[in-house]
């Protein structure tokens, strides 16, 4: 997997949110939980020792305190870290949500704009993603195994007491794109939250360890889904093969594809925690359990590479409640 520095900035929302939709951003405005907006300055700057200012209205963080929240956050990540600047990004809800988005310039970091950056969610000030992306110019190869590396991510993990809430999905040797050429980059691991022993959807952690040193060197948290959200019995009512063949009757009905067309690859038990991702207040929502059916037929067989489609059904109740395929679309 190659990724160029700007890539790496996003990781997360490529494995993890490896499945999440992207919206259209609003820039320069603070949004609290009722979607009132009262300006802000993207492009301020403070020194680490700043004061801290007032929560914002709506009860969510405003800059200042933010700022102070991401300075300690990055001195516990890495100690020993000399700040020169931290400049905050344009508050954009509908992208990231209510979080504060920092970029960080360390002393001894040769990028004029710097290459840390770590965001602080305005709702409880818990630090949700940083990454250090100053180490890019090294060697071609790894000094430490994958297997390393995991237990390194382990460790970290139940420092933070989420190692007993998560499950291991992906793991990856990338590789970076830098002037200097193709070199070795972290290895990325994402792990999804589970919850009643069934897995989130979109809720987990992807967690970047340096394949040179070991460090710690991004992580990116996702976690949504509340206590508040309506959850129902982790127990599907409807069996995984009732599960497709109610795919192939609504493909049948809906779409006109006829059932010996298709062929079912996969089928898998999820929290269909999109809504949860996507709520501008703390009110709850329903997380369905959800059959995620995964198919093709001969058009999707016949891409280089082959593709699937999918549908996701209700656990329960039985209703369709996403479909992704180009004959329904």
């Amino acid at each position: 997997m190659t990724l160029n520095k700007t890539s790496c900035t996003l990781v997360t929302v490529l494995l993890l949110l490896a499945c999440a939709a992207a919206s259209a951003g609003c820039t320069g405005t603070n949004a609290d939980e009722n979607g009132s907006a009262a300006p802000t300055s993207p492009e301020a700057t403070a020194s680490p020792g700043a004061t801290p200012a007032q929560p914002s209205s709506g009860g969510l963080l405003g800059e200042e305190e933010a700022r102070s929240l991401a300075v300690a956050a990055l001195e516990r990540e890495m100690p020993g870290i000399r700040i020169k600047r931290v400049v905050a990004e344009p508050y954009d809800v509908q992208t990231y949500g209510d979080v504060w988005r920092f970029r960080v310039k360390a002393e001894d970091d040769p990028d004029l704009e710097g290459d840390i950056s770590v965001w602080i969610d305005a709702a409880d000030g818990e630090m949700v993603y940083f990454l250090d992306g100053r180490d890019y110019y090294r060697s071609a190869d790894p000094a430490i195994t994958i297997d390393e590396a995991e237990g390194i991510a382990e460790t970290y993990l139940r420092d933070r007491n989420e190692g007993l809430d998560v499950v291991k999905i992906a793991a990856v040797l990338s590789t970076l794109d830098t002037p200097l050429g193709n070199r070795t980059g972290p290895y990325h691991f994402a792990y999804r939250r589970s919850i009643d022993g069934v897995l989130c959807l979109y809720d987990g952690i992807v967690l970047d360890i340096d394949s040179i040193d070991g460090r710690v060197v991004s992580y990116h948290k996702a976690w949504r889904v509340s206590d508040n959200d309506t959850m129902t019995d982790p127990a599907p009512s409807i069996t995984k093969d009732a599960a497709q063949d109610r795919v192939l009757a609504y493909l049948n009905a809906t779409c006109g594809t006829d059932p010996g067309d298709i062929a079912v690859r996969s089928t898998g038990l999820l929290w269909y925690d999109l809504a949860a991702q996507h709520r501008r207040s703390q009110d709850p929502v329903t997380v369905p359990l959800a059959w995620r059916v995964e198919f093709d037929d001969e058009w999707y067989r016949s891409q280089d590479p082959p593709r699937t489609a999918t549908l996701w059904i209700d656990a329960h109740s039985g209703e369709v409640l996403s479909a992704a395929y180009y004959s329904c679309i």
